[in-house]
């Protein structure tokens, strides 16, 4: 297939000039083009042949749409065309060439985007390379980087990439007193980025170049509503310095962004001191429910003494109702001796019927050894309730590790009952549980075994791995047997989990063979034209209205399914399942509402120029291609995500109802509007 017809005029008449997405990536009217849909479809299709000709082709907008399907179908055999169109006379072929790069599983020369940055002047160019250095470079790329002396407007650029160098295990000494370095910077946005390498980053917040005193003297500078303050709070944090928990302390009080908060929170769960306990205590009154609930589990984690357990009781008697802040306090009370409290909101929550408290509380019956908890766990465990019934097989798995060996047939016969109910939710827990050796002797390979047979896709997909990653630790026959034939499995996700556990077991390199790709939605153009480029997807939700604008010329099959199951009504009651503070918000299972659930068939991933940062709307997935109708909205950076999650479009009012909303929350009516 050749992709050419009209040129380079054809290009700049569609890149407007001045506005730009937030993605960084212009306009190629995709919607209007036939010869760029054409290279879509082959992204859909996985037709990486058609991807890598279409580099070559005589249009601008052809080759720099290839480019930017190749980061979601990565190929290294197309590693050389990439790097051929780096210096392609139009920006966007290069900048979505050096994106394309930044994907690669491997063998992008550092030396060639190190070469090409010297020259480059396009912002947008310098942006990607030094991205695509930081996801695929060496250690000597890291230093030749910074050597480079960049100008200051590409700082921000460059601590995200010393962060991505870290996470891949380059976090040297000269990285660590770069960021070190720029935590004043004039630019707001520098002085974030380099904190979050350091908080985000164990390794460089411990080299001595980062000189922690310096890290403190930066933090006593920032205003109280700094957004750098949460990610050197969290390096703090990983310091476990004595020194620091009244610093904590103060910011727990007195920070103004409640992520600030949160992170103040979490850093004094490793300082077990008066000071500590007594500051966690009154954050439970705190005026945003997200810190108040990390300050509960930080709290739970530590040990009370008589003063604690007075106080957190008299604050548990006065909120009898907040059990998302009571539920983690419970897990605090059953482990310093006092099982009566979790006994008691059980039964209240229960009689109320509120299914999310029951689920939140029920792990912390693990370390509670009375026969009534091994009731209520036991009861729990069949409950129709898929959430309840997690937590209980949650609590059973926890429990085993305190109780055993004496209640091994009875555990081995509740792990085993929940693991044949087929759901993926109890799986998720009943089947790393079910590789304890003493289960392993009393049949888990063949109960296993049994549950997989009875799993279809793609509903029970997650299900499905799970049970694989069991057997590839239980080994033997029956466990071999099932992962062999799980190797012909359509779904490349199983046959992947597969192929990784006969490895494990026969200590060899077992490779799936390559099948056709799992049944998807067809890119229907005709739809995706009536929506426009940018439509708006608005949710009411149980806290108030958020506003998203989605972007469909970089995640087109994204947005034409979430746009068609909102216009069918079924996001609709759904509840937000998943909130973690300070990460993200999680909802959009409209088929089993607990996480675990999705339509009828997997859609593709569409890696896109839509770094992952607050208010970005992402996909949730369990693996490439196979994502569904479950979407996240990350509460602050998070550019780890990048390159790993469809990310497809940004909220652009409501934010802040966003950050109010909490596991149980819902959507009670999704619309979607148009834009021409």
């Amino acid at each position: 297939m050749r992709f050419a017809l009209s040129g380079l005029l054809a290009l700049l008449l569609v890149l407007p000039v001045g506005a730009q997405p937030a993605s960084d990536r212009p306009s190629d009217d995709l919607l209007a083009r036939e010869d760029v849909q054409a290279v879509v479809e082959a992204q859909v299709d996985r037709d990486r042949a058609a991807l890598r000709e279409a580099l070559d082709a005589d249009v601008p907008a052809v080759r720099a749409r290839a480019a930017h399907a190749l980061a979601s179908v990565p190929d290294t055999s197309a590693i050389p065309a990439l790097l051929s169109l780096l210096t392609d006379g139009v920006p966007l072929v290069r900048t979505d060439a050096a994106f394309a790069l930044a994907q690669m599983p491997g063998g992008v020369p550092a030396d060639r985007l190190l070469e090409v940055l010297r020259y480059e002047r396009d912002e947008a160019m310098q942006r990607r390379l030094i991205e695509t250095l930081g996801r695929t470079g060496d250690a000597a790329s890291q230093d030749a980087l910074l050597a480079l002396g960049l100008p200051s407007s590409r700082d921000t650029d460059v601590a995200l990439a010393l962060a991505h160098y870290g996470r891949r295990g380059h976090a040297d000494s000269s990285a660590a007193a770069w960021l070190v370095e720029h935590l004043t910077a004039e630019s707001a946005a520098a002085r974030r980025h380099a904190a979050y390498a350091l908080g985000q980053v164990a390794a460089l917040a411990r080299q001595p170049s980062a000189r922690p005193d310096t890290i403190r003297h930066a933090l006593d500078g920032y205003s109280s509503g700094d957004p750098a303050a949460q990610h050197l709070i969290r390096a703090l944090g990983r310091l476990e310095a004595p020194a620091d928990t009244r610093r904590l302390v103060d910011w727990l009080r007195s920070g103004t962004d409640w992520r600030t908060r949160v992170e103040a929170a979490r850093a004094l769960g490793g300082r077990d001191t008066a000071a500590a306990r007594t500051a966690l205590v009154q954050a439970l009154d705190d005026d945003h429910a997200l810190v108040a609930r990390t300050a509960a589990e930080t709290l739970a984690r530590l040990d009370w003494p008589a003063d604690t357990q007075t106080a957190v009781g008299v604050w548990l008697d006065a909120h009898p109702d907040r059990w998302r802040v009571g539920a983690p306090l419970l897990e605090g009370w059953a482990r310093n001796g006092s099982p009566g409290r979790v006994r008691r909101a059980l039964r209240r929550w229960q009689d109320e019927q509120s299914s999310f408290a029951v689920a939140a509380a029920l792990p912390a019956l693990a370390p509670v050894e009375a026969a009534w908890a091994d009731s209520l766990l036991a009861t729990a465990s069949r409950a129709d309730d898929p959430r309840v019934a997690a937590a209980a097989v949650r609590g059973l798995a926890a429990r085993w590790d305190r109780v055993r060996p004496d209640r091994a047939d009875r555990t081995f016969r509740l792990l085993s009952a929940a693991a044949r109910r087929g759901n993926p939710a109890l799986l998720y827990h009943a089947a790393p549980a079910l590789t304890d050796s003493l289960f392993a002797a009393r049949g888990a390979a063949d109960t296993l075994a049994a549950a997989y047979r009875t799993l279809p896709l793609p509903a029970d997909l997650e299900g499905m791995t799970a049970i694989l990653d069991a057997l590839a630790s239980i080994g033997g026959a029956p466990a071999r047997t099932v992962l062999e034939r799980a190797l012909d499995n359509p779904h490349p996700a199983v046959r992947r989990a597969a192929a990784e556990g006969l490895s494990s077991i026969t200590d060899s390199t077992v490779t799936a063979a390559r099948r056709p790709l799992a049944e998807t939605m067809p890119l229907d153009w005709g739809f995706l034209n009536t929506l426009g480029p940018a439509p708006r997807l608005t949710l009411e939700t149980t806290q108030g209205t958020v506003v998203l604008e989605l972007d469909t010329e970089q995640a087109p099959q994204t947005v034409q399914a979430i746009c068609r199951f909102a216009r069918a009504g079924r996001y609709d009651g759904v509840p937000f399942h998943r909130v973690v503070p300070n990460f993200v918000v999680q909802g959009g299972d409209f088929a089993r509402r607990d996480g675990f659930g999705g339509p009828d068939l997997f859609l593709r991933t569409e890696i896109t120029r839509i770094g992952h940062r607050r208010g970005t709307v992402g996909m949730a997935s369990a693996g490439r291609d196979t994502e569904g109708s479950q979407f996240f909205v990350p509460h602050s950076l998070q550019p780890r995500l990048d390159g790993g999650y469809t990310s497809f479009g940004t909220v652009v009012r409501g934010m802040d109802v966003v950050d109010q909303l909490r596991v149980g929350d819902r959507i009670e009516t999704a619309t979607v509007t148009p834009t021409d």
